[in-house]
């Protein structure tokens, strides 16, 4: 009797299962029967693009890191400024000055204490670093990729995938470096006038390890907000 249940029970199953799957496999999806004939809503994802930053000024903060040095854990704070020449090239300067603390292992190397047998005396071990004291950039920004998140079919949020190039000028322990500039990000706008970004950068330069010139890479990641100025009133494709 309780066999005869259960496959009474797994035909029902079966039955449910291939009669929706026959529906759906020959389902016509047909804007007017799926939304009405009288609904005449766009669909939000479609809507032309509102957000437009061609020719106004922006002003913003940033905080980060420079995440590629051992010895020595560098903070970033500082503002930028910027302007798109057209909604996709534009130019963009960026001061920015450091906090350097002493990295978890350089604390701990300079714990080691070890005996100087030429002049009989104790010293401690430490790494040769070469802390960045400031940051001035100078680059050409490109955007040739943006997108739109709809939110809930509450708020469109126009976003900008971009690559940066350019100068800087890095002011280091052994003095002002010229360095080469490259980096890429992403941009979120909202409103008609904020934006907030995600940015990555090297700056590449030359420096004195151990008495040779040899090329030090120095990445970056920060988060800034941004404030565009003059009203947006036009729309683009």
């Amino acid at each position: 009797m309780t066999v005869n249940i259960r496959i009474y029970f797994l035909s029902l199953i079966f039955s449910f299962v291939a009669t929706n799957v026959a529906l759906a496999s020959g389902l016509e999806l047909d804007p007017e029967e799926l939304r009405g004939s009288n609904s005449k809503k766009a669909v939000s994802v479609l809507q032309n693009r509102f957000y437009l930053k061609a020719w106004r000024p922006e002003v913003g903060t940033l905080f980060g890191t420079i995440t590629n040095e051992a010895y020595t854990d560098t903070k970033l704070h500082g503002f930028r400024l910027g302007m798109f020449l057209n909604e996709w090239v534009g130019i963009e300067a960026q001061h920015i000055l450091t906090t350097v603390r002493d990295s978890a292992d350089r604390k701990a190397l300079k714990k080691k204490i070890y005996r100087d047998q030429y002049e009989n005396k104790l010293v401690t071990a430490d790494a040769e670093v070469n802390p960045i004291k400031q940051i001035q950039d100078f680059v050409a920004v490109a955007a040739p990729l943006y997108g739109k998140v709809n939110i809930l079919d509450l708020a469109l949020i126009y976003v900008d995938l971009y690559g940066t190039f350019g100068i800087s000028r890095v002011n280091t322990q052994q003095g002002v470096k010229t360095a080469v500039a490259a980096g890429a990000g992403q941009r979120f706008y909202w409103g008609d006038r904020w934006s907030l970004r995600l940015d990555f950068r090297n700056r590449s330069y030359t420096e004195t390890r151990a008495g040779i010139e040899s090329r030090k890479n120095a990445w970056s990641t920060d988060l800034s907000v941004s404030y565009l100025f003059f009203k947006n009133t036009s729309i683009a494709p």
